[in-house]
């Protein structure tokens, strides 16, 4: 039997892209790579699979290196302008973009996407020029809603007083859940009394939470279990199917979700209005690390902003922003676990003291610490590696095992990343990735999971496959092609 050509690992790669067996592509083109190097479409085609896993910086490593071999070769610049575009690159992505136009006026593609780019440009300029840096958002006097005659969801009684006092208990979460899976939308004069008391509750917690079941830890919080849960994305679904498995938050079950709650899913309103609510029912049983999905940036491309926009209106969504910027970014569970939306720091010898002193709440971290907590990856090989999304960096089994020895711990669990069991133990089981949007954007067919700890410390995995939605695509409330 011959062996495999080049051309026939393209065609592998081809129809394993076609049946969106992702990994299984890449791996088929960079075998073509490797028996043929100077062949363009190879780096191409590797983009576009890359694109459609978040790996943006090695998109256009691959789309810039199909350009060098042929600086003709229009779908590379295209891969390379989606790819930047989706990294917040905007002007650099229509220099692509109008590299080809100028060869091919009429290529609808980039036009489209340019016209898109555009728009955002001339959007973000003009916000930037009325922005009111000192503006209140929470001073908010809610008597001043009145609620439609024709609301028939969940009511919440207010006093009189400008102070904002109101009692909803687990009852209270339950009809709200079944309201929005009807396709209810709340009051305005809710959400805002919602924004305003949580935005108290946060302002009380650090950037970094200590928690922990054990009852002689100062940071105990007196729960039997406790349920670690990775990125929801708006997929409000699957998030009550699993509270429906795995028990709500009580008195007696804690929870931690680990960033990303927002974006991609057509429901993330619902899914951050109800998490929301829980913690003021429970403050001090589920606790919210931000991803980077809660950042201003990314909800004007990938769909939270357009969403909120749509259903409750453009100043609640600022208050929302204002918010996410409140959230802690790190949590330790036990004195054992390390917590983060992402991943490690590029200093291997960064402390837990380091962390308490250091890392505080920013608007949109781009840079330091805190941006590694919401963007780093861990990688295969020891060291530290070259971020293939583009922004952070990745860290090896090494740099897992000093930072966990050092700092007298046992494990790192984040999330951040697709795996397709919904979690995977890995850097020789010292850290864990959980992820719990199942059948992400209705395309990626994985598992979501969660992980449930008891009070010796032990934990359990539990899967769970996509529960059936309306019939609404991901980004539903966004025209912008370019968050896929």
């Amino acid at each position: 039997m011959s062996e495999k050509s080049a051309a026939d690992y393209k065609n592998l790669g081809n129809q394993a892209l076609k049946s969106k067996n992702y990994q299984d592509a890449i791996d088929n083109y960079t075998k073509a790579i490797e028996i043929d190097p100077e062949d363009p479409i190879f780096y191409a085609n590797r983009a576009h699979v890359e694109i459609q896993i978040e790996l943006y910086g090695s998109a256009i490593l691959d789309a810039t290196r199909a350009i060098e071999l042929d600086p003709s070769y229009l779908k590379a610049y295209y891969r390379r302008a989606v790819a930047k575009s989706r990294l917040l690159k905007h002007k650099e992505s229509t220099e692509d973009l109008n590299i080809i136009l100028k060869l091919k006026p009429d290529d609808k593609n980039s036009k489209a996407l340019l016209q898109e780019l555009n728009k955002l440009i001339r959007k973000l300029a003009f916000e930037k020029a009325i922005q009111v840096d000192d503006e209140d958002f929470f001073k908010i006097d809610i008597r001043n809603f009145q609620i439609d005659d024709g609301y028939k969801g969940p009511l919440i009684k207010f006093n009189d007083e400008e102070e904002i006092k109101f009692d909803i208990d687990q009852e209270f979460i339950l009809e709200l859940i079944d309201f929005f899976k009807k396709g209810g939308i709340l009051p305005k004069k809710y959400v805002y009394a919602l924004l305003i008391k949580i935005n108290e509750i946060l302002n009380n917690e650090s950037a970094f939470m200590e928690i922990s079941m054990d009852h002689k830890d100062k940071n105990f919080i007196n729960v039997d279990k406790f349920t670690i849960v990775g990125d929801t994305h708006g997929q409000f679904f699957d998030l009550i199917n699993f509270f429906s498995q795995n028990g709500y938050v009580s008195d007696f079950h804690g929870y931690l979700f680990n960033g990303d709650f927002v974006d991609r899913g057509s429901w993330s309103c619902e899914v951050i209005i109800l998490l929301y609510f829980i913690k003021l029912v429970f403050p001090n049983k589920i606790y919210l690390n931000r991803g980077n999905h809660e950042t201003n940036d990314m909800n004007k491309v990938y769909g939270f902003e357009d969403e909120c926009k749509y259903k409750y209106g453009e100043k609640i969504f600022k208050i929302f922003s204002k918010t996410f910027e409140n959230l802690p970014l790190i949590t330790m569970l036990n004195n054992d676990y390390l917590i983060m939306h992402g991943g490690l720091f590029s200093k291997p010898d960064i402390t837990l003291e380091d962390i308490r002193n250091k890392v505080t709440k920013k608007p949109n971290p781009k840079e330091g610490m805190e941006m590694e907590l919401l963007w780093t990856d861990p990688q295969k090989e020891d060291g530290y590696g070259m971020s293939k999304r583009g922004i952070g960096i990745q860290f090896g089994p090494d740099i897992t095992k000093a930072f966990l020895e050092l700092n007298n711990l046992k494990g790192i669990i984040r999330s951040h990343e697709v795996r397709m069991d919904g979690y995977e133990i890995e850097h020789d089981g010292k850290l864990i990735t959980i992820f719990s949007a199942p059948n992400y954007c209705d395309s990626t067919g994985n598992l979501g999971a969660l992980i449930n700890v008891d009070k010796k410390g032990e934990l359990e995995f539990k899967q769970f496959k996509a529960v059936e939605h309306p019939p609404m695509k991901p980004m539903a409330y966004t025209n912008s092609s370019f968050g896929f």
